[in-house]
């Protein structure tokens, strides 16, 4: 009876670590298709590769995961174990980078503006507030700027400009579609107009925006499409944008 009663408690303790583990996993499947897009985005802009890129893949992996971590913060329910684990995760990444980049590392320290800004809107205004999204794709598209470094040892800002402009369009077309409201039909419209001024002054590619014309159909067109099926929708579209941007970036 000892014996089965100890089993049953392990199973419940194992059970339990199981649950609190997954607890702290970002279960959002766009977060990471858009990490692992704009990673590939930086390899395939460099046209190079080294195994290397998969420490620092890991590391963006660990800066990425770290959200989770803050939620009970932003629900005002704050434990020290969801701070620690965040500064685990944090500090973890920071080691890979430090050991992978050497004193190089210090070049990527303006960067860190855009996710802590991310943390702090998140942690002040709520994850689905709308600069806390935008900074959200930014800090994600920050990925491709780190691989492109890994190759180059210089800071990409076209790059950064491109992607960025080009993942943060996706927060305008979800708001248009989840609302069905005119006003953010048209400010997904407007959005489109600035990402292509700002590749034309940025001298990059316009081809590379060919994706948005989906973007335009949701004015132009009725779309009542479910959420779940935009999200993949714009999964392939990154795949096309991927592919644009190996070929004319």
């Amino acid at each position: 009876m000892t014996t089965t009663l100890l089993k049953n408690m392990n199973s419940e303790y194992i059970c339990h670590m199981h649950t609190a583990a997954r607890d702290y996993v970002v279960k959002e499947y766009g977060v990471w298709s858009v990490l692992i897009v704009s990673t590939l985005i930086g390899l395939g802009v460099s046209r190079d590769f080294s195994w290397q890129a998969i420490y620092i893949f890991l590391a963006l992996s660990l800066l990425v995961n770290s959200k989770q971590a803050l939620t009970p913060f932003s629900q005002q329910a704050a434990n020290n174990r969801s701070l620690g684990i965040f500064f685990a995760q944090v500090f973890g990444a920071a080691g890979i980078f430090i050991a992978v980049c050497g004193n190089d590392v210090i070049l990527l320290a303006p960067l860190t503006i855009f996710p802590v800004a991310y943390f702090l809107t998140r942690w002040l205004k709520g994850e689905h507030f709308v600069v806390t999204e935008l900074l959200g794709f930014v800090s994600l598209s920050l990925a491709a700027v780190v691989m492109k470094f890994l190759f180059t040892g210089g800071l990409d800002v076209r790059l950064f400009v491109a992607v960025a402009f080009y993942f943060m369009a996706a927060v305008f077309k979800v708001k248009a579609l989840l609302h069905n409201r005119i006003k953010d039909k048209i400010l997904s419209i407007l959005y489109v107009g600035i990402a292509v001024l700002a590749y034309r002054r940025m001298h990059i590619p316009l081809l590379i925006l060919l994706p948005f014309l989906d973007n335009l159909l949701v004015f132009i067109v009725p779309h009542k499409a479910k959420l779940h099926t935009t999200g993949w929708i714009e999964v392939v579209k990154s795949i096309v944008a991927l592919i644009l941007f190996m070929i004319y970036y």
